[in-house]
């Protein structure tokens, strides 16, 4: 049966240190809290025995090292994908956040693999409904595009999100997903939908 793992990257840093946004190089990109460092290496722990695949993050630093140690236990490249970044709203940022350049990210993270065009390529701005259609055309590429058993972190809104597109169950819209936490969905046996197994 295909699993689909899907964690909220780890807590990130301007969370406890705001004062990190105003002398940062990418204040819409900010790494890990040390909290944050410490519960990506126990999502590495914890996922290091189970099947996966295919790795992918939202090119935001803060999944990509939330991913980095399982990756690196796994052996495993990550792939980028901007359809999985957050909302790309002017509420939150001013302009298309600026995330950290692919040459810096991939000296610190070799393992990072690059694709032309990601299979999604969100707007900016992006009203609720535009994010909500993407989330819902990421969720069925990534499901139609792979038969194995994947791995995404990205943030809260796409998260639950997918997982609301593939169960069909809008309540997940609403659920508080905690920083780092883990949602596993498996495909039925008819392959026609997914259940989640376990949050």
């Amino acid at each position: 049966m295909q699993t689909f793992w899907l964690v909220r990257h780890a807590h990130r840093l301007d969370f406890i240190e705001p004062e990190w946004f105003e002398t940062a190089i990418y204040p819409y990109d900010p790494p890990l809290s040390s909290v944050g460092s410490d519960r990506a290496i126990a999502i590495a722990q914890e996922l290091s025995h189970v099947e996966i695949d295919t790795i992918f993050t939202s090119p935001f630093l803060r999944t990509i090292q939330t991913a980095a140690p399982l990756a690196r236990r796994l052996q495993l490249p990550i792939w980028l994908e901007w359809g999985l970044c957050e909302w790309l709203c002017k509420e939150w940022t001013p302009e298309l956040p600026q995330t950290t350049p692919i040459d810096e990210l991939k000296m610190n993270y070799p393992n990072l693999n690059f694709v032309d065009r990601s299979l999604v390529v969100p707007c900016y701005p992006e009203t609720l409904e535009e994010l909500d259609a993407r989330i819902q055309i990421i969720a069925d590429k990534l499901v139609q595009n792979n038969d194995r058993n994947m791995l995404a972190i990205a943030h809260k809104g796409s998260v639950l999100g997918i997982v609301a597109t593939l169960t069909s169950e809008d309540r997940w819209l609403t659920y508080d997903l905690a920083c780092g936490q883990i949602i596993k969905l498996l495909r039925t046996e008819d392959g026609d939908r997914w259940i989640v197994a376990s949050w």
